[in-house]
């Protein structure tokens, strides 16, 4: 949805590249040729806009661990579950509509092909995830 120009991002504005993105010639084909389906698992996952700022990391056994980034307080809040249940939805979509190859933002603790939970997700659920 960012990468649509839909203001999603945390901090409630489109993503930096967002307008500019859906313009470009790479979109604009693959808007003429499928339908796209844009989706945020943040927002899917139950979380509002505009919100915390978080990273991921892994744990040794592969699962996403969600914390939210620059606590002044000391203490450590996750939004681990709120990422894995927005990914989930994100994988149900892409399965109820033959999506194949899916277009994410990188650097994004949700959605990028290599950190991200959703990225991760849709490419062990043999979905191409292409970097935007």
């Amino acid at each position: 949805m960012c990468a649509c120009g839909i203001p999603c991002r945390y901090h409630g504005l489109t993503h930096k590249m967002g307008q500019r993105l859906y313009k470009e010639k790479k979109v604009a084909k693959l808007r003429e040729k499928y339908e796209l389906l844009p989706v945020c698992p943040e927002i899917m996952g139950g979380l509002p806009t505009p919100r915390p700022a978080c990273f991921t990391t892994w744990d040794d056994d592969g699962n996403p661990i969600v914390e939210v980034r620059g606590l002044k307080n000391g203490k450590r809040e996750f939004r681990t579950e709120e990422y894995i249940r927005g990914s989930n939805w994100v994988l149900w979509l892409c399965k109820e509509f033959g999506v194949k190859i899916a277009y994410l933002m990188k650097d994004s603790p949700a959605c990028d092909a290599n950190n991200g939970v959703c990225g991760r997700l849709l490419r062990n659920n043999n979905i191409i995830v292409r970097k935007l």
